[in-house]
Order: structure tokens, then C-alpha cells, then sequence
């Protein structure tokens, strides 16, 4: 009987055994599974930041030159609207002569 038990012994630590290998084993395989889903992700996410990244860049870029060419369009017609302002010198004069001689 001794001998029936040391064999029930023997195969519940062979038991024991091969299922903290399987355990060892899953755990490798789980953490090798984890690994290459964090590099998939990292990768999706590089991937998308940089086309938002360029999509912003664009659109400020655009909005830039839309702002400059309108401050440009504006400033242009300001210059030519005083440039064709009639000057009168003689009122001009007439005034500066009024406002000195009151003081």
C-alpha cells in the first residue's frame, strides 16, 4: 500500500509538474501577445497622430496664406484709396494758418 501511495504521490507532482510548465508557458505566450499588441497600437497611433499632425499643419498653412493674401488685398486698397485722394494744399495751408494764428 506504502508503494500504491508514493506512486499517487510521484504522479501528482509529475501532474503538478507539467501544469506549472503550461502555466509558464501561457504566461510567456500571454506577455509575447501583450508585447506585439502594444507595438500594433503604438504603430496605429504614430500613424494616425502624424496624418491629424499634417491635416492641422495644412489647414494652418492655408489659413495663413488666405489671411496674408486678404491683409495684403485690404493694405493695397488703402494705400490706393489715399493715393487718389485729391490733396488741397492751399486748404491745407489755409487751416494751419487759422489753427497757429488762434493761439
Amino acid at each position: 500500500m506504502a508503494e500504491a501511495e508514493i506512486n499517487v504521490i510521484s504522479h501528482l507532482l509529475k501532474v503538478e509538474s507539467e501544469a506549472s510548465l503550461l502555466v509558464k508557458e501561457a504566461q510567456t505566450e500571454a506577455n509575447k501577445r501583450l508585447s506585439e499588441a502594444r507595438c500594433n497600437a503604438d504603430s496605429q497611433f504614430k500613424t494616425q497622430f502624424q496624418k491629424i499632425q499634417s491635416n492641422l499643419e495644412a489647414e494652418y498653412n492655408d489659413k495663413i496664406q488666405h489671411l496674408t493674401e486678404n491683409h495684403k488685398k485690404k493694405f493695397d486698397e488703402f494705400k490706393s484709396s489715399i493715393e487718389q485722394t485729391e490733396q488741397s494744399v492751399d486748404s491745407f495751408n489755409s487751416f494751419l494758418e487759422k489753427v497757429l494764428n488762434e493761439e
